[in-house]
């Protein structure tokens, strides 16, 4: 390995991670400023093109200012998973440690961050739909076609499936249908990420609830000003099941529309769902997310906390 590729794989990746309305990406940015950063998203909602509004992804004034990736990237009929959202946010981090940047990744999607941090715990369960359409294939083709179809996605098995091992094809074609991976990626993935990157500074948010609570209220309100109730109109008709739909807000603000409930109704709910929700995002950084910096609240001494992530940034380097 080269020095170029050496200093690549030691260079400070910084993580701000905490509960929604904490103000991580005002934070992120003033960070991004100090450090010629590149702000990475890890917030499953802000992912979609469709949801601007809800889900309270950064402006175009911010966007201009400090370069950010993998926000409203997707269609809402893509359900993106966490081993999708990790595969991305790998080449967005190169991208940016190749340009002479520093990743900070921002958001509130532990699953997200942990597939980061942690790699893909092994292979998916074969689900049962998946699988009864690999067994249809092979019916329909016959085990020599089956074997042939199965090669053409993955060539590796022509070292270690014979061609009569019907169980091991199914298996295989059905985790490939199912994920887009053969079963021979997702076996030499796992951890991937932690053989090139090991230096990782984890920065948390956590104000006190109440403050949290008061926050949610009043960002909501302006988001049905900036047009949020318009915004939901375009994803009326979707499939409920795709993770765009369970945004908070959708569902309560297209009832509204419709004149299934009243906005008053509408928006105690969907305030409500952020609480809870949030509440249940710091449960999960308590437990799954070691940070190595804290912060209650940012906008208080907002220069020393910066100038100590910059210590932790500097050992690093």
């Amino acid at each position: 390995m080269n020095e170029f590729l050496k200093t690549i794989n030691n260079s400070p990746i910084i993580i701000i991670a905490g509960p929604t309305a904490s103000g991580k990406s005002e934070f992120a940015i003033d960070l991004a400023k100090e450090v010629s950063g590149t702000i990475i998203n890890f917030d499953s909602m802000q992912v979609y093109k469709e949801l601007k509004i809800l889900s309270a992804r950064p402006n175009r004034h911010y966007c201009k200012i400090i370069p950010h990736k993998l926000y409203g990237f997707l269609d809402a009929d893509f359900p993106c998973s966490a081993l999708y959202w990790r595969d991305m946010a790998l080449i967005k981090i190169k991208e940016s440690l190749f340009k002479g940047r520093t990743p900070i990744l921002v958001g509130g999607t532990g699953l997200y961050i942990k597939s980061l941090l942690d790699g893909i715990d092994g292979v998916p369960k074969s689900l049962p739909e998946y699988r009864i359409k690999a067994e249809k294939i092979f019916k329909e083709e016959g085990s020599k076609k089956f074997y042939d179809i199965v090669k053409s996605v993955d060539p590796s098995i022509a070292d270690r499936i014979s061609a009569n091992d019907k169980q091991r094809l199914i298996r295989n074609y059905s985790i490939w249908i199912q994920t887009g991976k053969t079963l021979y990626d997702w076996q030499n993935q796992a951890n991937s990420n932690k053989k090139f990157f090991k230096n990782f500074i984890k920065v948390r948010l956590y104000p006190d609830r109440k403050i949290i609570r008061g926050v949610i209220s009043e960002r909501f309100y302006k988001m049905v000003a900036d047009g949020a109730v318009d915004e939901v109109q375009a994803l009326k008709g979707k499939d409920l099941s795709l993770p765009i739909m369970k945004a908070h807000g959708v569902r309560e603000l297209l009832a509204f529309s419709s004149g299934g409930i009243s906005f008053e109704e509408a928006a105690s709910k969907t305030i409500t769902n952020i609480r809870q929700y949030a509440k249940r995002q710091d449960t999960w950084f308590n437990n799954k997310y070691i940070a190595d910096y804290k912060i209650t609240n940012y906008r208080t001494n907002l220069n020393l906390h910066i100038k100590k992530i910059l210590n932790l940034y500097d050992k690093l380097y």
